[in-house]
This record gives C-alpha cells, structure tokens and sequence, in this order.
C-alpha cells in the first residue's frame, strides 16, 4: 500500500505550478532458485518506489517514478593529485547514472496532446503489443518475452494519445554515438474483452513489425504475440521470427499460467508458473522453464512475493 508523503503541497518553482504529491510503496521477494540445473540457492530483493505527480493551473499533469534500485550510480571525482576527491562526509561527489541522466526512472506530461514520457520507457511497439505471461518469482529468464529494437538509447521519448479504446504512440530513442536511432509506431484497440496491438520500429538496418492479440473469457485468458525482423534489403529469412502464447487460468486465490516461446535464435522454450494470493498484497510464487537454450537443465524457483 503507498503512503502519501507529501500531498497537496504548493510548490513555488514556477508560477504555474498548483500543487503536487509524492508517494512511495515498494516490492520484495525471498525465496529459492535454481538456473540452468545449477544448484538451489537463495534469492530476495526488496524495492522502493517514489512517484511523484503534479497538475499545473491550466490542468497539466505532470510525473515521474523511479525506483531506489534504479538510482544514480555515483563515482567518486578525481583531484588534480590523482586521488578520488570526497566531501567532508566521504561520499561521492560525482553522479553518472541512473534517474540523473534518464537511464533509469521516468518523467511524463500529459494534456488535450496526450503523454509524453521521457527516461527509461518502452517503445511504442512493446508498448501496444507487449509479451506473453508468466508467473514465476524471479522471472527465470523471460523467455516469455519478445525482443524489441527499442528501449537501448536512453533517455527514450514516446507519446501516446488515447481516444477511447484506440491508442497510438510513437517513440524514439536517444542516439547513439554513431548516429543509430531506434525509431517506432503502434497502434493498440480493444473491443470488451479482447485486445488487439501492431506496431513497427527501426534501427540502423533492422526494421522489426509486432503484432499480438488477448482474451479474457471468465476465468481463463490468453495472449498471443509474433515479431518479424527485416534486413535492409527487405529480406526474411531463417531465425527472423519470434513468437510467444500464453494462457493463465484463475481458480479462487490461485493462478496458473503456462507459456511456449521461440527466440530470434530459433530456440524454444517452455513454462509453467502458479501463485497464490495471501492477502495483504503478498503471494506465494513458483515457476519451471525449460528450452533449447538451457543447457545444464531446466530453471525452478519458488518462495514469496511481496507489495507493499
């Protein structure tokens, strides 16, 4: 559950700025996990998120959210002798990443024009299209997910515009030293309870076109998701298609999902994964994955997950 740190509080930064809010809330899990037919050990992790929304006096939000894991990476700078220099308190002076130069973290405006996000967001293809699903604790891979072009030039920018059930977005990334720029497009509909998302991105020579489709039908639901890769020349060959299915299926506070995928590399894989809710936003998690790209042997895990 978030707790509101600071709510409704004036800001004087600048003058159209009527008010803003920060909360924060979180995610952990501990359990055990075994990976490629390694031996079974410990895993836990906790994180803590801030987002902070805002609205403006013409009626203009604006956010952001990052989480303590995704903070700056910080360095210390080196004094003119050669030495790290520090202040009195010994720590850093110099940040290098993470929210301090979008890295990590992301900050939003909307309007009548839509959103726009900026930091480390998805593309507009993963954003309409997405993945198939899974459960487990640790994700054990996320062999369940499809590759995207986009997402690897941060700070990436993306807009979305919503007109009832249709979405379009567009997105870019930041570009790169030698001048590549993912590029990307999508178009996501819903009709009650199923979803249909297209989208296509470009970077350097590769140009990359996603599609998928979800269903819900009472307690069970699936999801499909496909992308085709093309070289320049336009070319579709061997190992230029990925694709990904899922079904999950509720049962009072379980849940059960099930997945097959094959990558860009022409490997398959499959899964089976299950939680159960505890109340208190806390549930049991565990999943199996096996495939053609673990080697050693299939990947387990199985333990708590925990919101808070």
């Amino acid at each position: 559950m978030k707790r509101v740190l600071l709510a409704s509080t004036a800001l004087v930064m600048s003058a159209g700025i009527a008010a803003a809010e920060v909360s924060v809330g979180g995610d952990g899990r501990m359990g055990v996990v075994a990976t490629n037919g390694g031996d079974v050990g410990f895993n836990s992790r906790v994180r803590i998120t801030f987002t902070a929304t805002g609205e403006t006096d013409n009626g203009l939000t604006f956010g952001g959210t990052i989480r303590v894991d995704n903070g700056a990476a910080t360095t210390n700078a080196i004094g003119a002798d050669g030495e790290p220099t520090q202040n009195p308190k010994g720590t850093a002076l110099l940040n290098t990443g993470g929210g301090v130069n979008g890295a990590a973290g992301s900050v939003n405006v909307a309007g009548a024009f839509g959103t726009i996000s900026m930091g480390d967001v998805s593309g507009a293809p993963e954003a309409a299209v997405g993945d198939a699903n899974q459960r487990s604790l640790t994700g054990l891979g996320w062999h369940n997910e499809l590759a995207y072009l986009s997402n690897s030039g941060k700070p990436a920018a993306r807009w979305d515009y919503t007109m009832g059930d249709l979405t379009i977005s567009a997105s870019a990334d930041n570009p790169g030293p030698a001048g590549d720029q993912a590029l990307g497009g999508s178009v996501a509909y819903s009709i009650g309870d199923v979803g249909f998302g297209l989208g296509i991105e470009r970077n350097g020579d590769d140009t990359h076109t996603a599609a998928g489709v979800s269903a819900t039908l009472g307690d069970a639901s699936v999801k499909l998701v496909y992308g085709s890769k093309e070289d320049d020349d336009g070319s579709v060959g061997a190992g230029d298609d990925q694709y990904a299915a899922s079904g999950t299926f509720v049962s009072g506070s379980a849940t059960f999902t099930a997945f097959m995928a094959r990558n860009f590399a022409e490997q398959d894989h499959f899964g089976i994964s299950a939680s159960f809710d505890l109340g208190g936003s806390a549930s049991i998690k565990g999943g199996f994955v096996d495939g053609d790209s673990l080697t050693g042997g299939a990947s387990f895990d199985l333990g708590i997950a925990m919101g808070f």
